[in-house]
């Protein structure tokens, strides 16, 4: 995930300064899927952490049996 201050410059560098999708991936350093992926977006990322899951599968009684 990128930070807010690179999707800000995302943004500038497309919609102020005329760039590519290309030639801002390629000055960045990202991938060219992830500048289109952010342009497309009205608002920045927000860094929700969200909680992991583990949940232990069940099996029945005779899986268990080994």
């Amino acid at each position: 995930m990128i930070k807010m201050a690179q999707f800000h410059h995302i943004k500038f560098l497309h919609e102020v300064e005329g760039l590519s999708q290309r030639q801002i991936a390629q000055k960045l350093g990202i991938s060219r899927n992830t500048v289109s992926k952010y342009l497309k977006q009205n608002e920045a990322p927000t860094a929700i952490h969200r909680q992991k899951n583990y949940h232990g599968k069940e099996y029945s009684d005779e899986t268990k049996r080994v």
